[in-house]
């Protein structure tokens, strides 16, 4: 037979996960286990683009990786008549270079997610009867 004992005032805002402690009493056995965690992420800082935006940091990027320069994406760009998205001018080599720099940035922070605690615990007591 078992049993799952929940602490008291689960709901209380002070209280951890309620998932981190459990405890289980199985034919006169007690379990206890405990589950310590942290996640380090960098991904609630990234905020959404939009599409057409992603779209062309995208494209971007591409041509970098093929072996475009920052000033032949431009060029490109003026030649396919992809205006900057606020001032809606043609890009410059050095719009190219800073919108890449800051979209590699952005990748690389989807990578970094790390857990940098983990203990967990286990407790076994018999009871006699």
């Amino acid at each position: 037979m078992r049993e799952y004992h929940a602490k008291k005032n689960p709901h209380n805002p002070t209280n951890r996960s309620l998932w981190n402690s459990f405890r289980m009493n199985y034919y006169g056995q007690h379990y206890i286990h405990n589950i310590k965690f942290s996640v380090q992420s960098s991904k609630l800082g990234i905020f959404r683009l939009s599409d057409e935006r992603f779209k062309r940091l995208d494209l971007m990027n591409f041509l970098s990786k093929n072996g475009y320069s920052s000033k032949q994406i431009s060029e490109f760009f003026k030649l396919n008549n992809i205006k900057t998205v606020r001032t809606n001018k043609n890009y410059t080599p050095k719009d190219v270079w800073g919108g890449l720099k800051k979209y590699r940035k952005r990748l690389e922070r989807y990578t970094k997610d790390s857990v940098r605690l983990i203990s967990e615990d286990i407790q076994i007591i018999f009871k006699s009867n």
